[in-house]
């Protein structure tokens, strides 16, 4: 019988100032049979260090050291050289609250359930939480075309917990925007998904991560993510997906700091507009800024 009931998978590139608090919350889970896998992306710190102190006084704690190739190989690395029937990933700035896999193992099995998910507590460098609902129902069974269009950090990995399968299926493929371009496909071709109402998950901003890099080319990174995700999502959730999305795309241009890159979201809507104009929650979509931002230029 496998001792490991779940996998965390940790993608570790010179975090050496948060890598303790990462991986003693996990360490102090009231859970038990917990897998802890870093995977050190040739870090040029002490991470790799202190994740090997970690592997030398915790069994249940295993490093993996590779050559640089982006989070998305590091955590595909960290799948396959995994034992846990349930999957689940962190980031190593990040941290947990010690009931969180309790929490979203009790709920993934007696559900029989493809994903679980909980709500986040945004953490600031200052020093602020901030507390950030996944999705405005109670807990349990929620529909998937719920989720995909109105989930908070839907589209992020961490969050989360899956069954092993979906990994024989899926594997992260970009350097860029790796969650976005990956998740919310899993979810749309999930059978069913259950939340669990309850802050469990603290995810650290940093001004200097890749997602916070305010540049033109990460952007158009971001763009062309949306992009793809909307030409590989179940078509069945098509609808609820180009809503989300449209949504953040909103939100990015009201954000006076993204100013210089509002022509490029607004063309990138413009190349949706079919699927605006055509979706099932159109009423709810399209007011007087959406609908001058898909005709503007066009007569």
């Amino acid at each position: 019988m496998n001792k490991y009931r779940i996998s965390v998978i940790i993608p570790v590139f010179n975090l050496e100032k948060y890598l303790h608090r990462c991986i003693d919350s996990l360490l102090n889970q009231s859970f038990c049979g917990i897998e802890i896998i870093m995977v050190d992306d040739e870090s040029t710190d002490n991470s790799g260090k202190i994740a090997d102190e970690f592997a030398c006084k915790n069994d249940n704690v295993k490093v993996f050291h590779i050559k640089r190739g982006g989070v998305s190989n590091a955590r595909n690395y960290g799948v396959q050289h995994s034992n846990g029937d349930y999957i689940a990933f962190l980031d190593g700035d990040d941290y947990v609250n010690k009931d969180i896999y309790k929490e979203l193992y009790m709920a993934i099995t007696s559900q029989k359930a493809d994903i679980a998910f909980c709500d986040v507590i945004k953490v600031h460098e200052n020093g602020i939480k901030e507390e950030i609902e996944s999705l405005n129902l109670e807990g349990g069974i929620v529909p998937v075309g719920k989720y995909l269009k109105d989930g908070k950090y839907m589209q992020l990995a961490w969050n989360k917990l899956y069954k092993r399968e979906i990994w024989d299926r899926f594997s992260f493929e970009s350097k860029y925007f790796e969650d976005l371009l990956l998740v919310p496909e899993i979810i749309s071709k999930s059978n069913s998904i259950v939340y669990v109402k309850k802050y469990l998950n603290y995810y650290f901003i940093r001004d200097k991560s890749i997602s916070r890099t305010f540049s033109k080319e990460n952007y158009m990174h971001k763009i062309n993510a949306y992009k793809n995700v909307i030409e590989n999502v179940n078509e069945i959730y098509k609808d609820e997906l180009v809503y989300w999305i449209v949504n953040n795309i909103l939100d990015c241009i009201k954000r006076k700091e993204l100013y210089f890159f509002r022509e490029e979201f607004i063309s990138f809507l413009q190349s949706i507009s079919e699927e605006i104009i055509d979706n099932r929650y159109k009423a709810d979509l399209i007011d007087s800024e959406i609908e001058g931002i898909l005709y503007k230029n066009r007569e």
